[in-house]
């Protein structure tokens, strides 16, 4: 039988998540979308060797291409790589008048549909050791 995380787990694993540095894809390419405010970005697909083979084999597709919306674009632009989730979602929340909680919970949709189509990447800082 498994347990509920207790509230000190929960606020533990809360501020863990405020300290998330998003990265964007080194691989990705990013132009211009086709609207005024829009941005693409082209993410190159992987594949294991047998997925691979396949994929030779059918010829299908080796990349996949995304319009980002002025939001997404706003999101992605902003995302510098030594930025951490928090420090995002105050800048976000000031540009567009928004409370800390209202912010984190439209930059947290974001990260995590940019997360799942591999144009970005959640690290954690490294801690420094222990003495």
């Amino acid at each position: 039988m498994q347990t509920l995380p207790t509230l000190e787990e929960q606020t533990d694993r809360y501020r863990r998540s405020l300290r998330a540095v998003p990265v964007r894809n080194a691989e990705a390419r990013a132009t211009p979308g086709p609207g005024p405010d829009e941005l693409t970005v082209e993410v190159r697909l992987r594949y294991g060797p047998v997925l691979g083979f396949l994929r030779r084999l059918l010829k299908a597709r080796t990349a996949k291409t995304y319009v980002l919306d002025a939001v997404g674009r706003e999101v992605y632009e902003d995302i510098d790589g030594h930025s951490d989730f928090e420090a995002l979602i105050d800048r976000f929340a000031a540009r567009h008048r928004l409370t800390f909680l209202e912010s984190r919970a439209l930059l947290a949709q974001y990260l995590q549909i940019l997360t799942r189509r591999g144009i970005v990447v959640a690290t954690m800082p490294r801690t420094p050791a222990a003495p």
